[in-house]
């Protein structure tokens, strides 16, 4: 009885966190090779070779289509044969070994940039193989090594393919996925989104209604279904986001009726682009938490929460608005009183969210630029990947970096013939990351691991252990190994180590040399990537971002005084002149962005305020946007705008005021601009020209006022 209570706690937390069986397919990966070895019907190269490709492959945690997994594994399987053959072909001279090992780091820049979360463990599986290749015994050839390192691939997606049914593409996670991809497209139909005509917006809004009520039946129907005891857990965070999202809209419908009245003439027009930046961003909020929903991946849940942040930001400027421009007594109070209720209910989205997802301690590359998901579908797999050509500078820099550091490093392994220096280059691969401090902490955690792990596996070395029980041990600190990877660095490092150990334990006899080389040559690498990174990113991210932000808000204000004094009708400012200010904010915005997504990678007490940071980064791109649309509206010669140098001043002020606050100075000082912009009034709306210039710099001033709160 007690065994079958505990088996339905391990089978319940597997199907909310599959970590253990993640674990355990792994180690089948890795242990068919190693016991066909021991039986003689494989040589110990290829059982090595075949055992960390199956272990590679095997413990990618990949979501999506059962077509694109199957894509993807296949893919990576190509790339690990490749390395090995690339190995064992260039071990013949030092040149050639130099060269490959500079053909591996690009790689691996381009698996950082191509494959997203996936990018770094492929980048060190691939480099590791080629390691093996260079050191394989005499007799080894390429297309044998190759072979082999697809044949343990191979395995390894059979026993994959053999999970998905157990563990499939959670049907129940698309269910509520679907419904909160409804509440989207019920706020997007919402009337400060898109104009149209009553009749037609009434009924697209009741069409909505109507999918957002079905969407809930098939959830509910769907997870009342599954209400089994080793589910219930799961399907409680699932119904939890279900009710969270029913609350949600029924705060945006009561909403709609003044949302409607404020939107006719003669309505408060200052509300209008309050109302509209509320719901799209509404909208993409929702459409994030879907696709966080069904992914249940790490960054997905870091850009929602991004989003959750700015999206009180905008309530909160919404709320002030109605109160100093709703003059009825009833609206204001029912607008205050509705808004005030979902301002509450923002951060149960996020607990709600952070309950349903088994990844929120996983870290991983993470993009904090947020981008408009309008077109978006339900792919988790492919959200993942990156299809983009453009290639962030900071990761060119980091790729040449690890180029010639490791080409440094094989080449003092074989010009010195260093008995087991290839620990050199490859602790060079798995240590240097993009930026310092993630660097400076991988490199103390792979020490401290490898000295713990490194003692240890001397212990075992002395207990002579019969070849079963090794490879007892050598299945059983696998899977340690692969549950603390993603949790806990250290411990996996001390796992890895006794891992190696019993790995050449298992293919002959070994002496204490082995370990004392291992460290060695660990440290040495560690050392060679902290200097390699020391000289690149001297502090940490935290120290290095503020004055970026302050740099984009200051060119977002260069670029507000000149399209405002160019729209105005100032001779002196020429459309060229406007243009260089914009692709200097733009420019401005990048580097905040990708100082951001290097901070992602530092320990978390050096992210400390990071959702923060990205929200303000994300308020100043937005602003960016609005004003580039504003830009395209004006043009040498054309009709001027009057009456925008009062908007112009009061948030350039607020603006410098804030670069100012980045940089160390009081947030006091933000009082004085807040209010000079809430009472920056713009001009008339007297022809359409004016009129879509006018909206999109009311646009970019409700961005500016949350981001004043945000401060």
């Amino acid at each position: 009885m007690a065994l079958s209570r505990l088996l339905g706690r391990v089978a319940a937390r597997e199907l909310v966190d599959p970590s253990a069986t993640r674990a355990l397919r792994a180690t089948v990966a890795f242990m068919l090779p190693l016991v066909l070895a021991s039986l003689g019907l494989i040589t110990g190269t290829q059982a090595v070779l075949a055992s960390f490709a199956g272990h590679a492959v095997g413990g990618l945690d990949v979501k999506g289509a059962y077509s694109l997994r199957l894509f993807l594994l296949v893919g990576l399987s190509l790339v690990f044969a490749g390395a090995a053959w690339l190995g064992v072909g260039a071990g013949r001279s030092v040149l050639m070994a130099v060269l490959a090992t500079g053909l591996i780091a690009l790689g691996a820049g381009a698996w950082r940039h191509g494959l997203g979360e996936y990018g770094p463990s492929v980048a060190s599986t691939a480099a590791l193989l080629f390691f093996l290749g260079l050191i394989s015994r005499e007799g080894a050839t390429p297309p044998a090594a190759a072979a082999a390192t697809l044949a343990g691939c191979g395995f390894s997606i059979v026993v994959h393919a053999a999970f998905w049914p157990f563990l499939a593409q959670h049907p129940l996670r698309r269910t509520v996925a679907a419904v909160w991809l409804a509440l989207a497209n019920l706020a997007e139909a919402l009337p400060a989104v898109e104009a149209a005509d009553a009749p037609a917006r009434h009924a697209r809004v009741a069409a909505c209604e109507n999918d957002l009520r079905a969407a809930l039946d098939l959830s509910k129907e769907a997870l009342k279904g599954a209400n089994a005891k080793s589910s219930r857990p799961l399907v409680r965070e699932l119904e939890a986001l279900n009710q969270a999202a029913a609350q949600l809209a029924n705060y945006l419908m009561a909403l709609n009726p003044s949302i409607e009245r404020l939107m006719e003439p003669p309505g408060p027009g200052a509300l209008a682009a309050s109302f509209r930046s509320f719901l799209a961003s509404a909208v993409n909020s929702t459409r994030s938490l879907a696709l966080a929903v069904v992914s249940h991946q790490a960054g997905h849940l870091a850009r929602f929460e991004v989003r959750l942040r700015r999206l009180g930001g905008l309530v909160r400027v919404l709320q002030s608005r109605v109160a100093a421009k709703v003059q009825d007594s009833p609206e204001r109070a029912h607008l205050s009183d509705v808004l005030g209720k979902l301002q509450e209910h923002l951060p149960t989205l996020r607990a709600t969210l952070r309950a349903s997802m088994e990844r929120v301690r996983e870290r991983g590359p993470i993009s904090f630029e947020l981008f408009d998901l309008r077109a978006w579908s339900l792919r988790p797999l492919a959200s993942a990947l990156n299809f983009s050509l453009q290639v962030d500078p900071a990761l060119v820099r980091f790729t040449f970096r690890l180029a010639v550091i490791m080409m440094a490093g094989t080449w003092v392994w074989r010009a010195w013939h260093l008995p087991h220096g290839f620990w050199i280059p490859l602790c060079v691969m798995v240590v240097l990351q993009p930026d310092y401090g993630a660097t400076r902490v991988r490199a103390t955690q792979r020490v401290v691991g490898t000295i713990a792990g490194g003692l240890a596996g001397s212990a075992l070395l002395w207990l002579h252990l019969p070849l079963w029980l090794l490879l007892a041990a050598t299945a059983a600190v696998c899977w340690a190994f692969t549950w603390y990877v993603k949790r806990n660095y250290a411990v996996a490092v001390f796992y890895i180590t006794l891992l190696v150990v019993l790995q050449f334990e298992a293919a002959g006899p070994v002496t204490l040399a082995l370990t004392l080389q291992r460290l060695a040559f660990t440290m040495a690498g560690c050392l060679l990537a902290m200097l390699a990174a020391l000289s690149f990113w001297p502090v940490w991210e935290r120290d290095r971002f503020p004055p970026l932000l302050a740099d984009a808000l200051r060119a977002n204000a260069l670029f507000l005084e000149r399209l405002c004094l160019g729209l105005g009708g100032d001779p002196d400012l020429t459309p060229a002149l406007v243009l260089k200010a914009k692709r200097k904010a733009q420019r401005a915005n990048s580097l905040v962005f990708s100082s951001l997504n290097r901070m992602a990678g530092d320990p978390d007490v050096m992210r400390e305020g990071i959702e923060r940071n990205a929200a303000l980064a994300n308020h100043n791109l937005r602003i960016t946007r609005w004003l580039s649309v504003a830009a395209v509206h004006f043009r040498a010669g054309g009709p001027p705008i009057p009456g925008l140098e009062p908007l112009a001043r009061a948030a350039g002020e607020a603006l410098e005021a804030m670069a100012a606050v980045a940089e160390g100075a009081d947030p006091a000082a933000l009082a004085g601009p807040r209010e000079a912009l809430e009472a920056a009034e713009l001009p008339g709306l007297s022809d359409p020209r004016t009129a879509y210039v006018t909206s999109q710099l009311d646009l970019a001033g409700t961005e500016l006022n949350a981001m004043l709160i945000e401060f």
